[in-house]
């Protein structure tokens, strides 16, 4: 399982570096559209959704991030990424200990409902992404920013937690994950934080100010896990899919992701960061 894992990342790591940095956002535009086409599916997959109403589903969630683009809903995307997060943040602190009621679970394991939070998940994602990308010629490294700072972070809180952890961060999600691991997350996501500010890649934000951005942005990637997880648990599944060995699926992979690139664009743009481009992907 590590020797996949580790063969998995060492392919998939360089392509998605070259990409972000090299390729412009005309053509990212299709790059996340297959990233989210790809866990649209296994969201769908997930909660039960088959046969043509999977194809008219999936077919209907890349519609609306391709009308996006072409409508120019950029703010669109800051506002329903930004406080669609805020919900759910809400809504991981309330049950994080608490078996979720009987009612709760009955509607996250109805289709539509199911269709509608992939929708609300994976098209901001995407929007935010290219949002930040075409922004400036710092976008590209803003926005590897953000994923590198999500994947140490995840490192950091695997090794943290299972060295020290011990208060348990929200039992009745995800059992395993400990406040000790947040912390070690914090610690590493931190470094690289002030590694990114040193070499200039936050542009005119300052430093405190880029600190606490990547904290918070930190502080929702767990955020994003645990949604995930909740949805994991409603449906008695153990990984969203297989297309990466070792890692699960796309939507494991993502799933972290999914709330820390909305959260950084939305403090980017209340920071006063985006741009001449702000208007616009």
């Amino acid at each position: 399982m590590l020797k996949q894992r580790i063969l998995t990342a060492l392919v998939l790591i360089p392509l998605v570096v070259a990409s972000l940095l090299w390729l412009p956002t005309s053509l990212l535009v299709f790059l996340f559209g297959a990233i989210i086409g790809l866990a649209g599916w296994e969201w769908l997959t997930m909660i039960g959704v088959a046969g043509c109403q999977r194809y008219f589903a999936l077919a209907g969630l890349l519609l609306v991030y391709l009308f996006g683009i072409w409508l120019n809903f950029s703010g669109s995307a800051l506002l329903v990424g930004g406080v669609f997060w805020l919900l759910v943040a809400g809504f991981v602190i309330k049950y994080a200990h608490i078996v979720l009621p009987s009612k709760i679970m009955q509607l996250l394991r109805r289709p539509r409902e199911g269709i509608l939070m992939a929708g609300l998940v994976l098209v901001p994602f995407g929007w935010t992404a290219l949002l930040l990308h075409g922004h400036s010629d710092l976008g590209g490294k803003q926005l590897l920013f953000v994923l590198v700072l999500v994947w140490l972070a995840d490192t950091g809180g695997y090794f943290a937690g299972k060295r020290w952890g011990r208060q348990k961060l929200a039992t009745a999600i995800s059992p395993n994950k400990t406040w000790q691991g947040v912390q070690g997350g914090l610690v590493l996501g931190g470094v690289w934080a002030l590694l990114a500010y040193s070499v200039g890649w936050s542009g005119s934000i300052g430093f405190i100010p880029w600190l606490l951005l990547s904290v918070l942005t930190l502080l929702w990637s767990v955020v994003g896990d645990l949604f995930e997880s909740v949805f994991k648990r409603a449906h008695d599944i153990k990984d969203s899919g297989n297309l990466l060995p070792g890692h699960g699926g796309i939507l494991d992979r993502i799933d972290s992701l999914t709330a820390a690139v909305p959260i950084f664009v939305v403090g980017v743009y209340l920071l006063g960061a985006l741009g001449a481009h702000a208007g616009g992907f």
